[in-house]
């Protein structure tokens, strides 16, 4: 007997890597059966035909060779950077763009280039670290109360999301800053916080369509406990929207550390952060406008490459829109 698993359509069997048939030892010897083939795609082939698909977008793979030289950046900051970030040399304090100092120098002698460097690590452990605290938390809360629909647990979940949901998340994330004080952890909890809510409502929705399929159903008549049904059969299929707004928000989440940083409740000074050499910058635009034009650009451009590669990400999880 063949177990093929859910129908492969002849478009994604031509895109896909070949698929791994595995016999089941027990089955191969005489007299046990003819043998039992499991038809099993690794996830490493499913990730290398999405990324396939990624890049196939127009502008998507320019957003992820940025994404790319970023996390290479916040890695390896100590081997790219030409200096100290915090090193001041104030004899050459305000020097322009140079061999010595590429995007030149601030108001304290500090290598500019270095600084930007250095902030890419700030910029990535905010955007992955808040964008991941919160799809954790949202995406379990909103299963759970998808597949407890209108019961008291649903109805719990789904309030606390609008309570959330009720304050402006840059106000409620400047609030939670300002009671637990700056610091780059307290930056990615609060931000974190006004998120969950978003994925929540997204895995809710999704959950909500998910459970009535034949699958789930099976499960259940199986008498498979709810946890079980949750995490193996309804999260990995609900996550492909999640994972789009995953791409979508780090670009946020980057902006809004950026902000709180402006405003003095970000990563303290002297830690090189985009965020806080714009305000630096800001005092000093007429006197040296490299000071604020370079992390300026650096937070556009984050932007811009996360907003690609999200859009590319939908395109390649979405059936529909991959065949246009």
């Amino acid at each position: 007997m063949i177990d093929r698993g859910e129908p492969v359509s002849i478009e994604t069997a031509e895109a896909a890597e070949p698929i791994e048939a595995v016999v089941r030892p027990d089955q191969t010897e005489a007299g046990k059966g003819s043998g039992q083939l499991m038809f099993k795609r690794k996830w490493t082939d499913t990730l290398r035909v999405t990324f396939r698909a990624v890049v196939k977008v127009k502008g998507a793979l320019w957003g992820s060779i940025f994404i790319s030289i970023m996390i290479i950046c916040a890695v390896g900051a100590e081997w790219i950077a030409l200096a100290d970030p915090n090193a001041q040399d104030i004899v050459h304090r305000f020097a322009g763009p140079s061999w010595d100092h590429f995007f030149g120098t601030d108001y304290l002698g500090r290598d500019i280039f270095s600084r930007i460097i250095y902030g890419c690590r700030i910029a990535v452990l905010v955007a992955f670290g808040a964008v991941s605290i919160s799809s954790i938390i949202g995406v379990f809360l909103g299963v759970v109360a998808g597949y407890n629909e209108g019961k008291k647990l649903d109805y719990c979940i789904i309030w606390l999301f609008d309570i959330v949901r009720s304050f402006p998340q840059i106000i409620l994330a400047l609030a939670i800053v300002a009671v637990l004080g700056p610091s780059l952890l307290n930056v990615v909890v609060a931000l974190a916080f006004t998120a969950f809510p978003f994925y929540g409502r997204v895995a809710r929705a999704q959950t909500l369509s998910v459970k009535e399929t034949d699958y789930v159903k099976a499960a259940e008549a199986m008498g498979l406990r709810p946890i079980k049904i949750i995490m193996r059969h309804i999260t990995p299929n609900i996550m492909a929207p999640v994972i789009v707004c995953l791409g979508m928000d780090m670009a946020t989440m980057i902006v809004w550390e950026s902000g709180l940083s402006f405003l003095g409740l970000g990563v303290r000074p002297p830690t090189a952060s985009w965020g806080i050499m714009l305000r630096n910058g800001y005092k000093y635009i007429w006197t040296s406008p490299w000071m604020i034009l370079w992390p300026a650009l650096a937070i556009a451009l984050a932007m811009i490459a996360f907003s690609l590669f999200s859009e590319g990400l939908r395109v390649a999880l979405d059936p529909k829109e991959r065949e246009r």
